[in-house]
């Protein structure tokens, strides 16, 4: 009973703090909140249409302006104005008025109609990823189709073949992709679920370590340790559990509130998706009390792990593969909690999967959480120890 009202008392005493301590309300109570709406606000739109595009047309020939025609039917294109050269097409990108442009050449129409290549030159700004890509896609489209009109006529006019047999002979290879989980090739839906986890863990880690080292510069962290046999399991168990507590509540919150407010996918039943992330939150708990243990004050807390948000999403290979990184990351990657995770709710949120599916992120989840664990209770006992060796040397003294 003694170790049960002990860890109670922690409770307690953790959300007296976390209601008296403004630093901390604000990071685990305002801020997992309003940076999920505003996060979720910027891809909103989850797509990009009417990309600012410009057109340097040589040939003025029926067949550029065909073309031209077409660019500027596309919704993905913005055709901003015909350019006079390549000169004036590269100033226009490097002032930003234009994303990209492409160039019809002289005789552009007579090599189509003598049967040559006809080449098309496409210049894009490579610096910004999504505009780029989008205007690729959506130039070659067009150029595709009507390449394929092009020789549908030859084949009609030159060899009096029927349309049909035509169409069979202009494409006799034609794909038929189909996106299977992210439908529209939106980045939002990409972006967005991996966003809000990265919110909670940031928000999770820098909560409880300012709580921890708050308790370490207050003189609270020994007595807690000290006040039982098993202080040190009083501890680790009552002093996360609020925190584990609110996040569950966020994680249910984000996935039936925030999910669907911004169109985000929620393919799985909720068990898997619940398990598994509550077992993240415990995870992220522990390695959080372990690294505010290192930290004497509150304020270093926030100044060293303020900007940790980044390198561990990179490091989890969610948004570039875990195989192409130095051998080094890659073992750094497999002791956090993020790369599990994410892995975990792009199977689920994303792809539908089933609890067999995320079964190996699971174990990886625990055996994280068994590391962290087993890591923190030497700290704390390293602590504690090390506090009674002082206070034995004082009465010594």
């Amino acid at each position: 009973m003694k170790v049960i009202t002990n860890i109670g008392q922690i409770i307690r005493n953790e959300l007296q703090q976390v209601i008296s301590d403004h630093s901390i309300f604000l990071t685990v109570i305002a801020a997992p909140i309003l940076y999920a709406f505003f996060l979720g606000s910027i891809y909103l739109n989850k797509d990009i249409n009417e990309i600012p595009f410009g057109v340097v047309d040589y040939d003025h020939s029926h067949a550029s302006r065909e073309l031209i025609r077409q660019l500027s039917a596309s919704p993905k294109i913005k055709l901003t104005k015909t350019l006079m050269n390549d000169k004036e097409a590269d100033r226009e990108l490097k002032n930003q008025n234009i994303q990209g442009f492409v160039v019809f050449p002289k005789n552009f129409e007579k090599d189509i109609l003598k049967q040559k290549e006809a080449h098309v030159n496409l210049f894009l700004n490579t610096t910004r990823f999504l505009p780029s890509n989008t205007l690729n896609m959506a130039v070659n489209k067009v150029i595709l189709q009507t390449g394929t009109h092009i020789r549908l006529q030859h084949f009609e006019a030159a060899n009096g073949i029927n349309s049909k047999i035509a169409l069979k002979m202009t494409d006799p290879i034609k794909p038929d992709i189909k996106p299977i989980y992210n439908h529209t090739n939106s980045y939002g839906d990409f972006l967005l679920p991996a966003l809000f986890f990265i919110i909670l863990q940031q928000t999770l880690v820098l909560g409880m370590a300012e709580s921890i080292s708050s308790d370490r510069q207050n003189g609270l962290l020994v007595p807690a340790l000290q006040a039982s046999r098993h202080g040190i399991i009083s501890y680790m168990v009552g002093k996360p559990a609020y925190y584990i507590v609110l996040y569950a509540t966020y994680l249910l919150f984000f996935t039936w509130v925030i999910f669907p407010a911004f169109q985000l996918p929620v393919a799985a039943s909720l068990i898997p998706i619940f398990v598994v992330s509550l077992l993240f939150i415990v995870a992220t708990a522990i390695y959080s009390m372990l690294i505010g243990s290192y930290i004497k004050k509150q304020t270093h807390a926030m100044e060293i792990l303020a900007f940790s948000t980044y390198p561990l999403f990179l490091l989890s290979g969610y948004s570039w593969p875990l195989s192409s990184m130095p051998a080094v990351l890659q073992g750094f990657a497999a002791l956090i909690p993020t790369t599990p995770m994410l892995e975990a709710m792009r199977r689920l949120y994303l792809m539908g999967g089933s609890w067999q599916t995320v079964i190996p992120q699971f174990q990886h989840l625990l055996l994280i959480l068994g590391f962290a664990a087993l890591l923190l209770t030497a700290r704390l006992f390293q602590i504690k120890k090390k506090m009674q060796t002082i206070n034995m040397g004082n009465k010594t003294a």
